[in-house]
Protein backbone atom coordinates (compact mmCIF):
# COMPACT_ATOMS: atom_id res chain seq x y z
CA UNK A 1 0.00 0.00 0.00
CA UNK A 2 1.03 3.27 -1.24
CA UNK A 3 1.63 6.54 1.23
CA UNK A 4 -0.50 8.89 0.73
CA UNK A 5 -1.41 12.16 2.35
CA UNK A 6 -5.66 13.70 2.87
CA UNK A 7 -7.10 16.75 5.04
CA UNK A 8 -7.42 16.41 8.56
CA UNK A 9 -11.33 16.02 7.88
CA UNK A 10 -10.44 12.58 6.51
CA UNK A 11 -12.06 9.66 8.74
CA UNK A 12 -8.95 8.16 10.37
CA UNK A 13 -9.37 6.14 13.72
CA UNK A 14 -8.07 8.04 17.22
CA UNK A 15 -5.45 5.37 19.04
CA UNK A 16 -5.02 4.26 22.72
CA UNK A 17 -2.76 2.72 24.69
CA UNK A 18 -3.48 3.71 27.78
CA UNK A 19 -2.46 2.42 31.59
CA UNK A 20 -4.92 2.63 34.47
CA UNK A 21 -3.89 4.79 37.13
CA UNK A 22 -6.42 3.59 39.24
CA UNK A 23 -6.21 0.27 39.09
CA UNK A 24 -9.41 -0.15 37.25
CA UNK A 25 -10.48 -1.43 33.44
CA UNK A 26 -7.95 0.39 30.99
CA UNK A 27 -10.75 -0.02 27.74
CA UNK A 28 -13.36 1.74 29.25
CA UNK A 29 -14.52 4.34 27.00
CA UNK A 30 -11.81 4.09 24.79
CA UNK A 31 -10.93 6.62 22.61
CA UNK A 32 -10.55 4.51 19.34
CA UNK A 33 -14.57 4.72 19.14
CA UNK A 34 -13.72 8.24 18.27
CA UNK A 35 -13.12 8.94 14.44
CA UNK A 36 -10.13 11.69 13.29
CA UNK A 37 -12.85 14.24 11.85
CA UNK A 38 -15.13 14.52 14.87
CA UNK A 39 -14.68 17.02 17.38
CA UNK A 40 -14.34 15.76 20.24
CA UNK A 41 -13.38 15.74 23.95
CA UNK A 42 -11.36 13.38 25.83
CA UNK A 43 -11.02 13.63 29.73
CA UNK A 44 -8.93 12.13 32.44
CA UNK A 45 -10.38 12.59 35.67
CA UNK A 46 -8.36 12.90 38.64
CA UNK A 47 -5.02 11.31 37.43
CA UNK A 48 -2.39 11.17 40.06
CA UNK A 49 0.45 13.60 39.96
CA UNK A 50 3.60 11.78 39.47
CA UNK A 51 6.89 12.55 41.08
CA UNK A 52 8.63 12.84 38.21
CA UNK A 53 6.37 16.43 37.56
CA UNK A 54 8.01 19.71 37.66
CA UNK A 55 5.02 21.64 36.73
CA UNK A 56 4.28 24.01 39.04
CA UNK A 57 0.42 25.53 39.92
CA UNK A 58 -1.72 21.97 39.28
CA UNK A 59 -4.65 21.60 40.54
CA UNK A 60 -4.91 19.18 43.32
CA UNK A 61 -6.64 16.20 42.03
CA UNK A 62 -9.33 14.04 44.25
CA UNK A 63 -9.21 10.12 44.40
CA UNK A 64 -12.78 9.07 42.65
CA UNK A 65 -12.30 8.55 39.21
CA UNK A 66 -15.29 6.04 38.56
CA UNK A 67 -18.96 6.74 37.95
CA UNK A 68 -17.87 10.25 37.03
CA UNK A 69 -20.43 12.04 34.53
CA UNK A 70 -19.48 14.80 32.74
CA UNK A 71 -22.42 16.61 30.26
CA UNK A 72 -21.70 19.76 28.14
CA UNK A 73 -23.77 21.93 27.15
CA UNK A 74 -24.62 20.68 23.78
CA UNK A 75 -25.34 17.60 25.48
CA UNK A 76 -23.30 15.24 25.12
CA UNK A 77 -22.66 12.94 27.81
CA UNK A 78 -20.16 10.65 29.12
CA UNK A 79 -19.30 8.60 32.09
CA UNK A 80 -16.05 7.48 33.05
CA UNK A 81 -14.95 3.88 33.62
CA UNK A 82 -12.60 2.83 36.32
CA UNK A 83 -9.48 4.46 34.73
CA UNK A 84 -11.30 7.98 35.06
CA UNK A 85 -11.19 8.58 30.95
CA UNK A 86 -14.62 9.77 29.24
CA UNK A 87 -14.95 10.45 25.89
CA UNK A 88 -17.54 13.54 24.61
CA UNK A 89 -18.09 12.54 20.89
CA UNK A 90 -19.12 14.88 18.95
CA UNK A 91 -19.51 17.70 20.45
CA UNK A 92 -20.02 21.71 19.01
CA UNK A 93 -17.16 23.25 17.79
CA UNK A 94 -16.72 26.46 20.11
CA UNK A 95 -16.55 26.77 24.41
CA UNK A 96 -18.11 24.11 25.42
CA UNK A 97 -19.18 24.44 29.12
CA UNK A 98 -19.13 21.13 30.88
CA UNK A 99 -20.84 20.10 33.93
CA UNK A 100 -19.38 17.16 35.94
CA UNK A 101 -21.73 15.19 38.55
CA UNK A 102 -22.44 11.62 39.29
CA UNK A 103 -19.65 10.57 41.71
CA UNK A 104 -18.19 13.84 42.09
CA UNK A 105 -21.32 16.21 41.95
CA UNK A 106 -21.60 20.10 41.16
CA UNK A 107 -18.47 21.88 39.66
CA UNK A 108 -18.05 23.26 35.69
CA UNK A 109 -15.41 23.62 33.61
CA UNK A 110 -15.36 25.22 29.83
CA UNK A 111 -12.66 24.47 27.25
CA UNK A 112 -12.53 25.95 23.90
CA UNK A 113 -12.75 23.29 20.75
CA UNK A 114 -12.23 24.47 16.96
CA UNK A 115 -14.01 22.22 14.16
CA UNK A 116 -12.57 18.69 13.63
CA UNK A 117 -10.31 18.85 16.74
CA UNK A 118 -9.53 16.39 19.28
CA UNK A 119 -8.74 18.17 23.04
CA UNK A 120 -7.67 16.10 25.73
CA UNK A 121 -7.92 17.14 29.37
CA UNK A 122 -6.93 16.18 32.69
CA UNK A 123 -9.59 17.15 35.49
CA UNK A 124 -8.76 17.54 39.05
CA UNK A 125 -12.50 17.28 40.27
CA UNK A 126 -13.97 17.49 43.58
CA UNK A 127 -17.52 17.58 44.84
CA UNK A 128 -18.16 21.14 43.63
CA UNK A 129 -15.05 22.08 41.60
CA UNK A 130 -13.49 21.19 38.65
CA UNK A 131 -10.12 22.50 37.38
CA UNK A 132 -8.29 21.84 34.26
CA UNK A 133 -4.27 20.12 35.01
CA UNK A 134 -3.27 19.83 31.47
CA UNK A 135 -5.26 20.98 28.07
CA UNK A 136 -4.30 19.80 24.95
CA UNK A 137 -5.05 19.95 21.23
CA UNK A 138 -4.44 17.89 18.24
CA UNK A 139 -4.93 19.02 14.68
CA UNK A 140 -3.19 19.97 11.34
CA UNK A 141 -3.76 20.80 7.84
CA UNK A 142 -2.40 17.51 6.69
CA UNK A 143 -2.17 13.74 7.61
CA UNK A 144 -0.23 11.25 5.86
CA UNK A 145 -1.02 7.13 6.41
CA UNK A 146 2.42 4.66 7.07
CA UNK A 147 2.08 0.74 7.16
CA UNK A 148 4.19 -2.00 8.41
CA UNK A 149 5.22 -2.89 4.43
CA UNK A 150 6.79 0.82 4.30
CA UNK A 151 10.38 0.89 4.67
CA UNK A 152 12.24 2.33 7.89
CA UNK A 153 13.42 5.15 6.12
CA UNK A 154 9.90 5.85 4.82
CA UNK A 155 8.66 6.10 8.08
CA UNK A 156 11.35 8.60 9.24
CA UNK A 157 10.89 10.39 5.66
CA UNK A 158 7.37 10.82 6.72
CA UNK A 159 8.35 11.73 10.67
CA UNK A 160 10.95 14.58 9.46
CA UNK A 161 8.05 16.57 7.83
CA UNK A 162 6.78 19.30 9.93
CA UNK A 163 2.90 19.99 10.92
CA UNK A 164 2.04 16.85 9.73
CA UNK A 165 -0.13 13.81 11.75
CA UNK A 166 1.08 10.49 10.82
CA UNK A 167 -1.20 7.89 11.36
CA UNK A 168 0.42 4.41 12.00
CA UNK A 169 -1.80 1.34 10.99
CA UNK A 170 -1.78 -1.93 13.33
CA UNK A 171 1.63 -4.33 12.91
CA UNK A 172 5.38 -4.24 13.99
CA UNK A 173 8.05 -1.38 12.79
CA UNK A 174 11.19 -2.65 13.23
CA UNK A 175 13.86 0.50 13.53
CA UNK A 176 15.22 3.03 14.94
CA UNK A 177 12.05 6.47 14.35
CA UNK A 178 13.42 10.09 14.69
CA UNK A 179 11.04 12.89 14.98
CA UNK A 180 12.94 15.38 12.69
CA UNK A 181 10.39 17.72 12.31
CA UNK A 182 8.80 20.24 14.94
CA UNK A 183 4.68 19.79 15.86
CA UNK A 184 4.53 15.86 14.02
CA UNK A 185 1.71 14.00 15.69
CA UNK A 186 2.58 10.12 15.70
CA UNK A 187 -1.38 8.35 16.12
CA UNK A 188 -1.04 4.73 16.70
CA UNK A 189 -3.72 2.36 15.64
CA UNK A 190 -5.31 0.11 18.24
CA UNK A 191 -6.29 -0.18 22.05
CA UNK A 192 -4.54 -1.41 25.32
CA UNK A 193 -2.46 -3.99 24.36
CA UNK A 194 -1.34 -3.04 21.07
CA UNK A 195 -2.04 -3.03 17.50
CA UNK A 196 0.82 -0.67 17.02
CA UNK A 197 4.62 -2.10 18.16
CA UNK A 198 7.21 0.05 17.77
CA UNK A 199 10.24 -2.35 18.52
CA UNK A 200 13.56 0.42 17.46
CA UNK A 201 14.40 3.24 19.62
CA UNK A 202 13.42 6.56 18.97
CA UNK A 203 14.45 10.04 19.57
CA UNK A 204 12.63 13.16 19.30
CA UNK A 205 14.57 16.21 18.13
CA UNK A 206 11.78 17.72 16.83
CA UNK A 207 9.41 20.79 19.34
CA UNK A 208 5.80 20.52 19.79
CA UNK A 209 6.09 17.00 18.60
CA UNK A 210 3.37 14.30 20.44
CA UNK A 211 3.32 10.39 20.42
CA UNK A 212 -0.30 9.14 21.24
CA UNK A 213 -1.75 5.59 20.78
CA UNK A 214 1.58 3.08 20.33
CA UNK A 215 3.81 0.39 22.55
CA UNK A 216 7.35 1.64 22.71
CA UNK A 217 9.73 -1.50 22.80
CA UNK A 218 13.11 0.58 22.61
CA UNK A 219 14.73 3.83 24.30
CA UNK A 220 12.90 6.81 23.77
CA UNK A 221 15.07 9.87 24.20
CA UNK A 222 13.45 13.39 24.40
CA UNK A 223 16.03 16.23 23.54
CA UNK A 224 13.07 19.06 22.16
CA UNK A 225 10.71 20.81 24.45
CA UNK A 226 7.08 21.08 24.50
CA UNK A 227 6.80 17.23 23.55
CA UNK A 228 3.99 14.81 24.57
CA UNK A 229 3.49 10.89 25.30
CA UNK A 230 0.19 10.42 26.13
CA UNK A 231 -2.26 6.74 26.22
CA UNK A 232 0.72 4.72 25.45
CA UNK A 233 3.09 2.09 26.84
CA UNK A 234 7.04 2.06 27.02
CA UNK A 235 9.41 -0.93 27.82
CA UNK A 236 12.59 0.66 27.33
CA UNK A 237 14.10 3.42 28.95
CA UNK A 238 12.87 7.43 28.50
CA UNK A 239 14.57 9.89 29.00
CA UNK A 240 13.58 13.70 28.40
CA UNK A 241 15.73 16.54 29.04
CA UNK A 242 13.65 19.21 27.15
CA UNK A 243 11.13 21.79 28.79
CA UNK A 244 7.53 21.96 29.17
CA UNK A 245 6.72 17.98 27.68
CA UNK A 246 3.97 16.17 29.20
CA UNK A 247 3.30 12.49 29.94
CA UNK A 248 -0.37 11.99 31.22
CA UNK A 249 -1.93 8.31 31.12
CA UNK A 250 0.94 6.16 29.45
CA UNK A 251 2.48 2.62 31.44
CA UNK A 252 5.90 3.64 31.79
CA UNK A 253 7.39 0.04 32.61
CA UNK A 254 11.16 0.66 31.73
CA UNK A 255 13.32 3.33 33.82
CA UNK A 256 12.62 7.06 33.17
CA UNK A 257 14.96 10.33 33.45
CA UNK A 258 12.84 13.00 33.11
CA UNK A 259 15.08 16.32 34.12
CA UNK A 260 13.14 19.13 31.49
CA UNK A 261 11.89 21.85 33.30
CA UNK A 262 8.32 22.56 33.70
CA UNK A 263 7.17 18.98 32.49
CA UNK A 264 3.73 17.69 33.44
CA UNK A 265 3.70 13.80 34.37
CA UNK A 266 0.20 12.63 35.29
CA UNK A 267 -2.00 9.99 35.65
CA UNK A 268 1.13 7.31 34.66
CA UNK A 269 1.18 3.66 36.06
CA UNK A 270 4.95 2.11 36.61
CA UNK A 271 6.48 5.40 37.68
CA UNK A 272 5.72 6.80 41.52
CA UNK A 273 3.87 7.08 43.28
CA UNK A 274 1.62 4.44 41.38
CA UNK A 275 1.79 0.76 41.06
CA UNK A 276 4.55 -1.23 38.79
CA UNK A 277 3.45 -1.88 35.49
CA UNK A 278 1.10 -5.14 34.92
Amino acid sequence: MAPRTWIWLAVLALAACGGDDGGGDPDANNPTDVPFGTTAIIVVVNPIVNDANTKTGLPTPGTVREGVTLTTDDNVTATTGLDGVAVLAPVTPGNRVITVSGAVPGGTFSVMVAATTLREVALAATPGSAQIMVNVDYRSDQAFEVVPTMTNAEVNSALAVSDRVVFVRGGTYSGDLTFAGSRVTLFGEGVLGGEVFLSGNITVSGSDSRIRGADLSGTVTITASKVGLSFSKTSGAVSSSGSDSMFLHNQLCGTETLTGSGVTVVGNIGTAPASACP
